[in-house]
């Protein structure tokens, strides 16, 4: 019951500060939406296919009918276009002049598929398409059969209703939520910002309540009091997890509102994933606050502890993009395993796994930072009594 009372006065002590509720909610929000909207997440890109028609059949247009499809952007240009294909395009197809001509006289027709410099996969994903739509326009002019035949309304006619045959065997892309490319925009920004504004605010304000406390004697008072040393230190760590819950679970409500971000296929698994955090957020604050003996040094240490967590830990940019040897680091910090286990329950549809390990992880890192705080409270004890004598 001691333990509850601290941390409920400690409490109420940050909820009595207007500016703590606006850098603990409100500018977590604004930094997820300023990144968020900066790596244009919220949806799949449809794949560019530039097509340069130096025919005007109307065989051409029809056969660039066939490249559409959902997923595909087919951005039509005309001759002047042909220095940007090789210049600057990765890669484009081009409609060669007498296409339609040649076709009606049942003479064959080379396509080229002009390759720059660009991603190999995405090359290959055009050649596809070209070819699914090779394929089918050439089915469809063998049923109509409008070769060695005047192009009238007829032919036409015939051609038109064969490509509208709907296709015997057809091809279904489905993914499995394992395989997803890595998160992007408010995917990859809410849960980035939630780490990183939950381990510096919590830092900041835990740590330098706790250094006023020392300063102000508050804390000697508890000491004094009939209380073990031990309650009132956990009644402090209790404050900082409380208020840790309660800014990560406000933060994912409210930006699953906001930016529409969905909270997974087993949200609830979020909340042994966000305590894990509280957790090591709160024994994080703590140990600060006693290592600490200004608050201005609590604010510069959780700035720059702060800025560095979330750069190596993937809360700025997505960890797959870094280089091998930052991953490698980015598994030695706290930040990686809240990062890892919000994305999975989030974005990849994790459940019970994220209890396996990364909420495992965090409450090891919650443990580290525990002991090294029961540690510096003793030093910092010994120090104390040794000045009173």
């Amino acid at each position: 019951m001691n333990v509850l009372r601290i941390a409920l006065g400690d409490l109420k002590r940050v909820a009595k500060d207007w500016q703590a509720a606006m850098w603990l909610l409100a500018m977590p929000l604004v930094f997820a939406y300023i990144f968020g909207s900066t790596m244009r997440g919220g949806g799949a890109q449809a794949t560019w296919i530039p097509v340069i028609n130096l025919d005007h059949h109307e065989l051409a247009a029809l056969f660039i009918d066939q490249l559409r499809e959902e997923g595909y952007w087919i951005d039509v240009k005309g001759a002047e276009a042909q220095l940007e294909l090789k210049q600057k395009w990765p890669y484009g197809v081009v409609i060669p002049a007498g296409f339609g001509e040649a076709l009606v006289a049942g003479q064959a027709v080379k396509l080229p598929l002009v390759k720059g410099e660009g991603a190999a996969d995405k090359f290959l994903e055009v050649q596809s398409r070209l070819t699914h739509a090779i394929v089918r326009f050439t089915e469809g002019l063998v049923l109509a059969d409008i070769s060695h035949r005047e192009w009238t309304d007829e032919p036409r006619t015939a051609l038109k209703e064969a490509l509208a045959r709907p296709q015997l065997l057809t091809m279904t892309r489905r993914g499995h939520r394992t395989l997803r490319p890595p998160p992007t925009g408010f995917s990859q920004s809410l849960p980035g910002m939630l780490v990183m504004f939950v381990t510096q605010m919590i830092l900041t304000f835990g740590g330098a309540t706790l250094v006023k406390d020392r300063a102000g004697g508050q804390l000697s008072r508890l000491m004094a009091a009939p209380l073990f040393r031990l309650e009132v230190y956990a009644g402090k760590v209790l404050a900082r997890v409380l208020l840790a819950l309660l800014q990560a679970i406000v933060l994912l409500v409210c930006g699953s509102i906001l930016f529409r971000v969905p909270l997974g296929d087993h949200p609830l698994f979020l909340v042994p994933v966000v305590l894990s955090l509280a957790a090591f957020a709160g024994f994080l604050g703590i140990l600060g606050g006693i290592v600490c003996q200004t608050e201005k040094q609590v604010i510069l240490l959780a700035i720059f502890g702060s800025m560095i967590l979330s750069a190596l830990g993937g809360c700025w940019w997505p960890i797959e993009i870094v280089p091998d040897l930052f991953k490698t680091i980015a598994m030695f910090t706290p930040s990686y395993w809240a990062m890892h286990a919000l994305q999975s329950v989030l974005y990849f549809g994790r459940s019970y796994e994220v209890l396996i390990l990364e909420c495992s992880v965090m409450l090891g890192f919650a443990a580290l930072f525990g002991l090294l705080a029961v540690f510096a409270a003793r030093l910092l004890a010994k120090g104390q009594g040794a000045g009173g004598k």
